[in-house]
Parts: structure tokens; C-alpha cells; sequence
């Protein structure tokens, strides 16, 4: 039954998951506001990554963070694809007004709102839309990622993350990303990264139907994809290509800790997190 409903899943074109997604999450919104709930969190419709448990991965990922990532409170801090805030939220608890956010995304949406609801109260966190071409995100953007330099000066930033972005990302734009990721941060700061990166053991689940991601169409020798209308929409990596390209953009790996989504009965998260120091 798990193996049919992986395999239904992945055969419903992405546009029609996008719709079926927004139009749930609108009847979600209107009962809310009918009943008078307001929580300050984003209306479900905007909410364009993963499952609507948005509070409760804003905060495990806040804990993986400071207990993983060594963020402190004073950190300058920068949050690649930031959405609709999901992480910059429990952030606005966290940092002083020594610290500093910035995040940027594709989504306009998204930012938005942000600069609505997050920037106006918190005048040390910024928020940037970049129109950034991505097949599944936004397919009318108009700049290329593997071109696409950060608004940001030399080794300005303590701690980068980034969240469910390089499972969206083809080879060449992960490249660039690592390099800029270089080149944005401070001599021993620090990032955390989320990947679908496929080890050996990975590699066998997919091929048991162990695993939760269906990553059946190859792409090259080093990626995989589930969506064949839209590779962006789910895209893991060997392992041993990221540990690579990570090394060759002169970026350290601290350490991986492999997620859920590979039918792993020990795991962090759902996805894989990697921890990098400059």
C-alpha cells in the first residue's frame, strides 16, 4: 500500500499538486478567519514548501541551529530561499540587537509579507526578493542561479542556512550556491544546509521502495529526480558529489546527519542536514 501511494503521488503532474495544495489551504483560511483566529502566522495559502506544520519546523530547525550550527544570539545571519519566514520567525526571539537577519527568496509573495509582519517590528531583519528562474518555484524569473551573485559583501555573515533549497536545485546552480555561500561568510563561520543526499544506504531503500522519496528517473551520474514533468519539484544527490563540491568551494563539512525521508529508522529531521564551517 505505502509503495502505491509513493507511486500515485509522484504520478500526478506538479501543476495539478499546486493547485489542489493552494485551493486546500484557501478553504483552510477562510474558516479561520470566519471563526476570528489570527495566530501571526502566514495565511496556509502562501505556503509554498512542504506541509502546513509550519510553526513546529520553524522551531525544530531553530534547536538544530544553536545545537548544530553553534548560531548565537549576536550572530549575523543569513537565510538562502527564506520563504514566507518560517525560519526568521523564532528567530525574532533569539537574536539581540547586536545580531542581524537577512533573508531572500524567489517567492514575492512570501517576502512580502515579511517585510509586513516580520521587518516593520524587528528593524534588524531585512527581507529581499530576488526573481530567480526555478522551474517548480517560478518559472517566469527572469535571472539564471548559476549567475546569480548575493546582495551581500565579503565574509559579512556568521552563521548561512539553508532549508529544503538544494532539493530544488539542479547541479550547476547547487555549484554556484556553495561558492557564494564561500564567499558571503566570515573566516570561521558557520552553515547548515538540508540535502536528499543519497548514500549507499539511501541508494538501497529507493531500490526496496523503502524509501519515502521516489527518486526513479535519473538525471546525470550524480542526481536523481521523482517528478518527471518537473525535476525541481524533488531532487536528491549523491553523497560523496556534495561532500565534493563542498570541499572544491572551500567549505568545510563538519558533519551529516542523515534525515527520515530515506526510510532510516534513526534520523534528525526529515531531510539530511549537513553542517559546514569555513
Amino acid at each position: 500500500m505505502k509503495v502505491v501511494k509513493q507511486k500515485i503521488r509522484h504520478m500526478i503532474p506538479v501543476p495539478v499538486k499546486k493547485v489542489l495544495k493552494y485551493t486546500f489551504y484557501s478553504v483552510q483560511d477562510a474558516v479561520d478567519f470566519m471563526k476570528g483566529k489570527k495566530s501571526g502566522l502566514p495565511p496556509r495559502r502562501l505556503n509554498f514548501v512542504g506541509s502546513f506544520d509550519f510553526e513546529n519546523v520553524g522551531k525544530e530547525f531553530f534547536t538544530h541551529f544553536k545545537e548544530k550550527g553553534g548560531l548565537q544570539t549576536s550572530d549575523t545571519v543569513l537565510d538562502i530561499g527564506c520563504g514566507i519566514g518560517r525560519m526568521a520567525l523564532p528567530l525574532t526571539k533569539y537574536l539581540t540587537d547586536k545580531g542581524e537577519y537577512h533573508g531572500f527568496d524567489i517567492d514575492k509573495r512570501g517576502i512580502q509579507w515579511c517585510k509586513k509582519n516580520i521587518a516593520k517590528r524587528y528593524p534588524n531583519f531585512h527581507f529581499t526578493h530576488v526573481d530567480l528562474y526555478n522551474k517548480y518555484y517560478n518559472k517566469k524569473g527572469i535571472l539564471k542561479s548559476n549567475e546569480f551573485k548575493f546582495p551581500y559583501p565579503d565574509q559579512y555573515f556568521d552563521f548561512v542556512f539553508a532549508t529544503s533549497v538544494f532539493t530544488h536545485m539542479l547541479a550547476e546552480d547547487v555549484i554556484h550556491y556553495f561558492h557564494e555561500m564561500a564567499r558571503v561568510l566570515k573566516s570561521g563561520g558557520r552553515a547548515l544546509i538540508t540535502f536528499f543526499s543519497i548514500d549507499q544506504t539511501a541508494q538501497e531503500n529507493i531500490k526496496n521502495n523503502i524509501s519515502k522519496c521516489n527518486f526513479c528517473h535519473q538525471n546525470d551520474q550524480f542526481s536523481f529526480y521523482s517528478h518527471k514533468d518537473i525535476k525541481e519539484a524533488e531532487i536528491g544527490y549523491l553523497e560523496e558529489w556534495i561532500i565534493k563540491q563542498i570541499e572544491n568551494s572551500g567549505l568545510g563539512l563538519e558533519q551529516i546527519y542523515h534525515g527520515a525521508w530515506s526510510g532510516r529508522k534513526d534520523h534528525l529531521s526529515y531531510q539530511d542536514i549537513l553542517t559546514l564551517k569555513k
